[in-house]
């Protein structure tokens, strides 16, 4: 893939560009934790048919992009994914997005459904008030264990083969020692949990998510997939197929035996199940 440099609010952003057969487009944008857009979306990208214009963002704070110390939220990614569109002039695209990239997603294609033909998230966030467990999880956000435990991670490949196996991929035959290299020589580079952790604090509020999408599912009125991995922890899902009844323009697609990184660990049950939306001219109205 090509590489697209941008400059948004003097920051530098990456932009992964795949061109297609066709002026049909899709932006991919990645989750949180030590992600980027290739070490999400690489994979899928490569199944994806090649009439399909593809963009993978570097969200800031992750990848080939600037990781300045500022402050990360939702409000703030929806207006540097807005940014990058006006500056690559992406009129109209199909918006996919995975965890916390689902979130920024969900709530770009509320605050301007005029630019999004169809919207994709897995595993993502935006689907529930609280966290499971939300009090633990934002003393967890604000304390030092949060990037303690990234320096604990990058001293030992076998804790970042557990770390994935606990919560990432459910079938260990997929845990390759190419991913778990790459995982941790991230873990050595300095302030790789600073995005992260700065949007924990500001998305986990003392009663709620601080950005609550969830009173606005339902006003999403383009056509919606829905994916989670059935043993995901992080986005249990429940909330998924709560999401699914509320958002009526909408499909839900669990993945049996997957954890949070379902994209990943079965890519080609993912594109597929992508491309069949994208490509379905029939109404999802339930």
């Amino acid at each position: 893939m090509d590489k697209i440099k941008l400059t948004c609010n003097s920051y530098a952003i990456n932009v992964f560009h795949r061109a297609g057969r066709s002026d049909e487009k899709i932006v991919f944008l990645h989750g949180g934790g030590l992600d980027s857009a290739m070490l999400s979306w690489k994979e899928v990208i490569g199944l994806m048919d090649s009439r399909y214009d593809i963009y993978a963002i570097d969200l800031l704070g992750y990848g080939e992009s600037d990781k300045p110390d500022i402050l990360y939220s939702t409000p703030m990614y929806v207006e540097l994914v807005h940014n990058v569109f006006d500056q690559l002039h992406i009129e109209k695209t199909s918006l996919v997005g995975l965890s916390m990239g689902g979130g920024i997603s969900i709530a770009f294609s509320l605050k301007y459904p005029e630019m999004i033909n169809k919207l994709a998230f897995i595993g993502s966030v935006g689907l529930y008030q609280r966290m499971p467990f939300h009090t633990l999880c934002r003393w967890y956000a604000y304390s030092r264990l949060n990037s303690k435990s990234y320096e604990w991670l990058g001293k030992s490949k076998k804790f970042v083969r557990w770390s994935i196996a606990a919560s990432l991929i459910g079938d260990k035959s997929k845990i390759t020692d190419e991913l778990t290299d790459g995982l941790y020589d991230l873990l050595q580079q300095p302030n790789v949990n600073r995005a992260f952790e700065s949007f924990q604090r500001y998305e986990m509020g003392k009663k709620k998510i601080t950005t609550d999408l969830t009173p606005h599912l339902g006003e999403l009125k383009i056509p919606v997939l829905i994916v989670n991995g059935e043993k995901d922890s992080g986005v249990p899902a429940k909330f998924a197929i709560a999401a699914g009844k509320v958002i009526k323009n909408s499909r839900v697609h669990i993945m049996k035996d997957c954890k949070h990184w379902a994209q990943k660990e079965r890519p080609e049950e993912f594109a597929e199940c992508l491309s069949e939306f994208l490509q379905s001219k029939e109404p999802l109205l339930k």
